[in-house]
């Protein structure tokens, strides 16, 4: 299992809270924003209810840069276990090797298959240890409320040596500045940016090792002549 932070009694998150800090608590906004904390969190329904909202929502041509770009990066051997968490309908599958074994994992019931698992992640995972060789999440831990657990939990079911592949939404990107100056509403069910150096830090704090990453397009059909250019970022995490 991950490692869990733990705050001291005076820190805002912890769970028991001492006298100097029910001054805080008391603050309306922080206990509206609590409340929420504690409603959208574990195996939350809504966050079922908003993905499957959107289960039509894609863009082909964002999809086979992105895939392509984890291949490359990930060198997938034949015959190797390996999870696509945030699978939709498994469309990953058509890229890896011939003969591995496939387990897509999705949220929305929607995309219910034989190889694909409906699940919640922020729950866990539902595998045995060291169960995968690689696990594959495709701009899905920038909507992940529990990205720290998740992080753990795919360390403990990749073997040793496994590879962690993820891509998420580069902060950097021309886009995301325009929309961050202009306080464009995210209506993507983004809840995490991630830039190189805190998206390292957590997989650093979860026992894995970055190996390598790259840029995954500009525009579509436009591959990023640059990573910092890039639409979204591909990263490629070992376990240690």
């Amino acid at each position: 299992m991950g490692r869990y932070y733990n705050p001291s009694p005076d820190q805002p998150g912890s769970l028991s809270f001492s006298a100097r800090t029910l001054n805080y608590v008391a603050d309306k906004d922080f206990a509206k924003d609590f409340e929420m904390a504690e409603r959208i969190a574990t195996a939350s329904p809504e966050l079922t209810k908003f993905y499957s909202e959107r289960a039509t929502w894609r863009n082909s041509g964002e999809e086979r840069m992105r895939f392509r770009k984890h291949m490359q990066l990930a060198k997938v051997r034949p015959g190797s276990a390996v999870l696509d968490i945030g699978s939709r309908n498994g469309d990953l599958r058509n890229y890896l090797p011939k003969d591995v074994k496939y387990q897509g994992l999705d949220i929305a019931p929607e995309f219910a298959a034989p190889e694909i698992l409906i699940h919640d992640i922020t729950s866990g995972l539902p595998f045995a240890d060291a169960s995968f060789d690689y696990v594959f999440m495709v701009e899905v831990l920038e909507h992940t409320p529990t990205a720290y657990n998740t992080a753990g939990e795919i360390r403990r079911i990749l073997k040793p040596g496994g590879v962690w592949m993820v891509s998420v939404p580069n902060p950097y990107h021309i886009k995301e500045i325009i929309w961050n100056l202009f306080r464009v509403a995210d209506k993507q069910g983004h809840i995490y940016s991630w830039t190189r150096q805190t998206i390292s830090r957590l997989g650093e704090m979860n026992g894995f090792r970055l190996e390598d990453w790259g840029g995954t397009y500009f525009y579509p059909p436009i591959p990023a002549p640059f990573w910092m250019l890039a639409r979204s970022v591909a990263y490629k995490f070992v376990k240690v």
